[in-house]
């Protein structure tokens, strides 16, 4: 069966239609998965609240923040984030939400050239669950302010994100470095992809649409 999109809860076919386009939501759930201690959470709480601290606790199983952006003047899309944890017994955890997700942010520490073997692996792992969701992720490279640390060239890491067809970015959470950068690129790739797919799709009308076969993989809200 297909996935069917909806307008937002409580919100009538009359008021959708009379709305303006910057007035609309797209929801985007997307996930960071990454090795234990590479800054997951602390990127994310950099998006969300602006902060940065030292003593966060490692996360158990998935948390879940929410961020609202404009990926353009016209449209502004509410993440739902996935933050999940990093240790090997949760590893079937991340795996299984791939098939409600619509991309994400595969996050290494730049200072610890075995995270970014940790994502080699994971992605080998998660192949088939891959190809059947088409998520949309970007390689991240965190901890950019640790540069007498990094363990990991720019040009290396770009050259793994090129064998692997993705977009890198460097961040740190700790001074703010390109973290709304990296989500906002995450969302605006992810909301033209599915622009295409909506004009592929015939029955477009007030935003519900009936999608045939996993084309786009998730619910989304419009």
């Amino acid at each position: 069966m297909g996935q069917r999109w909806s307008i937002q809860p409580g919100v009538s076919d009359h008021q959708v239609r009379r709305r303006r386009p910057r007035n609309f939501f797209w929801q985007f759930r997307v996930i960071l998965v990454g090795d234990s201690t590479v800054g997951k959470t602390s990127i994310v709480l950099r998006l969300t609240e602006g902060t940065f601290r030292e003593d966060l606790h490692k996360t158990i199983g998935v948390d879940y923040y929410i961020h609202i952006l404009e990926t353009t003047p016209t449209v502004r899309v509410k993440l739902q984030v996935w933050d999940t944890a990093g240790e090997k017994e949760h590893r079937t955890i991340t795996q299984s939400h791939l098939q409600t997700l619509l991309g994400g942010l595969l996050v290494f520490d730049l200072t610890n050239r075995q995270s970014l073997d940790y994502l080699r692996k994971w992605l080998d792992e998660s192949g088939p669950a891959l190809d059947q969701g088409e998520c949309i992720f970007i390689l991240v490279g965190h901890k950019s302010d640790l540069s007498a640390e990094r363990q990991v060239s720019q040009e290396e890491a770009e050259q793994v994100a090129a064998d692997l067809g993705l977009t890198y970015i460097e961040t740190s959470a700790k001074d703010g470095t390109n973290i709304h950068e990296a989500f906002l690129t995450l969302a605006s790739t992810i909301a033209e992809s599915v622009k295409t797919k909506v004009t592929e799709v015939k029955g477009v009308i007030h935003g519900v649409t009936e999608i045939n076969g996993p084309v786009l993989l998730k619910k989304m809200t419009i």
